[in-house]
């Protein structure tokens, strides 16, 4: 199927068994949305809704996509439902309900007291034993840097709460895909895919938002007793010393794996703070292999917009064409 191209929505939800992940029945959908956020805690989200009255139960919700002659079923999100709110047309009900993602075990469970990730951990490794008690499966990439400090838990230190230290301390990423598999792996450094005249799939209407003011030219970092200071003085940046003509510090610890000695992880960090100087929000045709994390290049010279961009957030909305509204950040 040629996804830069239109074709018909059709969504389906089915009810999952939490012990095989697999599919057991059909529940009725008659619309909703799904949030992906790289900055949530959980990942996603979804709001259905139904005409069936759910309780709490794990469900997927598949996209059923037709082109010409050609047919796919995506699954879009797997997810935990809570308390549904009912309303009535008449007497007939139809319910919203809000779900999960399959992260919440995680999140809801406090570690022990005194737990701790030791130092010469593998982090990936330390990743992948914490999500365990989601029931999910977890995939590892090979690698995922060693500890060398250790990360001990705070009061009301969750799984997940860890999870996402530990990640931040190797600078990888913990990814859930449609149906409901988690993966720990590297964060891309090239384009997935390139957005421009000759394939088009972003509508016009374009948000493109420059947010100077909160991004820092000089970032201290402190990691135990050490200290490492890094400036952006660079006159071809917009966001430097010299640019700007003053210095806007920020401060931070870190978490740090043997292979990002402390100069380069605070030049590094400074550099990820200064991305978001550039947001830009579009809606664009649906693509089943892009997620929050993902790095595309976007080529259109009328909107002078011309670069690789991470993405922060995507809106899929459960309705025609199952339009994506996403927000990506300069790279």
């Amino acid at each position: 199927m040629d996804w830069s191209k239109g074709f018909s929505a059709s969504y389906i939800m089915m009810q999952v068994n939490p012990q095989t992940w697999e599919d057991e029945g059909e529940i009725p959908i008659t619309g909703g949305k799904i949030d992906r956020d790289i900055e949530s805690a959980l990942i996603e989200s979804a709001s259905v809704e139904t005409t069936a009255e759910l309780g709490e139960r794990w469900i997927r919700l598949y996209l059923v996509a037709k082109q010409g002659e050609s047919a796919e079923r995506v699954p879009l999100f797997t997810g935990l439902t809570s308390s549904p709110t009912r309303s009535l047309q008449g007497y007939n009900p139809s319910f919203s309900v809000d779900c999960f993602s399959v992260l919440t075990p995680c999140a809801d469970r406090m570690l022990p007291r005194g737990w701790f990730a030791p130092k010469d951990g593998n982090g990936a490794s330390i990743i992948a034993d914490l999500l365990e008690i989601s029931g999910a499966d977890v995939e590892t990439f090979e690698g995922g840097g060693t500890l060398t400090g250790a990360i001990v838990a705070e009061s009301g230190e969750t799984y997940l709460s860890m999870a996402h230290k530990v990640a931040d301390a190797i600078g990888w990423q913990i990814r859930i895909d449609g149906r409901g598999k988690i993966h720990v792996e590297p964060f891309p450094t090239e384009p997935v895919i390139k957005f421009n005249n000759d394939y088009d799939v972003i509508q016009p209407s374009i948000k493109d938002t420059r947010d100077w003011y909160s991004c820092p030219n000089v970032l201290r970092v402190t990691y135990e007793s050490f200290a490492a200071i890094a400036r952006d003085d660079d006159p071809e940046s917009p966001l430097s010393t010299v640019s700007r003509g003053r210095e806007i510090w920020a401060e931070e610890a870190a978490q740090l794996s043997s292979s990002a000695p402390l100069a380069a992880y605070a030049q590094q960090r400074l550099k990820e703070l200064q991305r978001p100087a550039r947001e830009i929000t579009y809606t664009r045709r649906f693509m089943p292999d892009l997620r929050p994390g993902d790095i595309v290049g976007i080529n259109y010279p009328k909107a002078m917009i011309d670069g690789e961009f991470r993405i922060k957030s995507q809106t899929i909305e459960l309705g025609y064409g199952c339009d994506t509204e996403e927000t990506v950040y300069g790279y």
